[in-house]
């Protein structure tokens, strides 16, 4: 009668171990590592088999395989164990569900840390127009200093004419990202994390493939300028947004990063004074 005894935990524990599953899935589908999984599920299946049928012998060289097959295991699945790891400590991944920012949806807005948004819109369309490379990084909570530490730390503020001397064909900080922490740029020709979505379209390029990566890593907006076509494009929680105009650009800038009109209870940068400000 124990096999009928099913409670609300065993419902909870089939549908967390499902989702475990098929987040593993999602991570690995169309890599190698995903061939690797299988082949390791083949072997733990003949070890049971061997097991159950008191094959003493080739139990015995499976469990001594197995001890050392723990290790071999971390040292090969090194990259994805390393990415799995920050997707699920990832700020990014978890704000979707558990944020402030989440639960008072319209309400609470990131406080505003005087980026110079219409600057960067002057930029980015100039860089379409002309067909300039680029990639900025705009995070919101994340600290980025492995990033910076991979280009050359910079302290100045954000202007057209700087973005542009950055990002000129021939000038030597042009290949790289930049970083934008509170309003100012803090390093150049950094090197960013290259998303290994296998879903993303054949179309999309290295460029574009680090922006994604590093909306991946982190809870940056990241604006992407394609050199090849003069497109717009901006990426956050690992997804992409192509194609865009500067006036969307910086629409989406001012929902990201401004404070919004008082007037509409918005808080800005009294914080929770400002939230007990709304219910006055």
């Amino acid at each position: 009668m124990g096999f009928f005894n099913f409670g609300f935990v065993d419902l909870i524990d089939i549908l967390l171990t499902a989702y475990i599953l098929y987040f593993v899935y999602k991570k690995f589908k169309g890599s190698t590592a995903m061939n690797i999984i299988v082949g390791v599920f083949i072997i733990y299946i003949i070890w049971m088999v061997v097991r159950a049928l008191n094959m003493s012998l080739i139990s015995t060289i499976m469990n001594n395989v197995a001890s050392v097959g723990l290790l071999a295991l971390v040292v090969v699945f090194h990259p994805e164990i390393r990415k799995f790891l920050l997707d699920l400590g990832n700020k990014s991944s978890l704000s979707k569900f558990f944020s402030i920012e989440r639960i008072f949806h319209k309400v609470i807005k990131q406080p505003a840390e005087e980026l110079n948004i219409s600057e960067i819109v002057k930029a980015c369309d100039s860089f379409a127009q002309h067909k300039v490379g680029a990639l900025i990084v705009l995070p919101s909570h994340s600290d980025l200093t492995a990033i910076i530490e991979t280009g050359e730390r910079l302290d100045c503020n954000i202007s057209a004419r700087i973005l542009d001397a950055i990002f000129f064909k021939n000038a030597p900080l042009h290949d790289g990202a930049v970083i934008v922490v509170k309003g100012r740029i803090v390093a150049a020709k950094c090197v960013l994390p290259v998303s290994s979505n296998m879903d993303l379209p054949k179309k999309i390029g290295l460029r574009h493939r680090s922006g994604i990566g590093m909306s991946e890593v982190s809870d940056s907006l990241v604006i992407i300028v394609s050199e090849e076509r003069g497109e717009i494009s901006y990426s956050e929680y690992g997804g992409i947004v192509t194609g865009i105009t500067p006036e969307q650009l910086s629409d989406k800038l001012k929902e990201r990063f401004a404070v919004a009109d008082a007037d509409i209870g918005v808080i800005s940068n009294g914080g929770v004074k400002g939230m007990f400000g709304l219910f006055r």
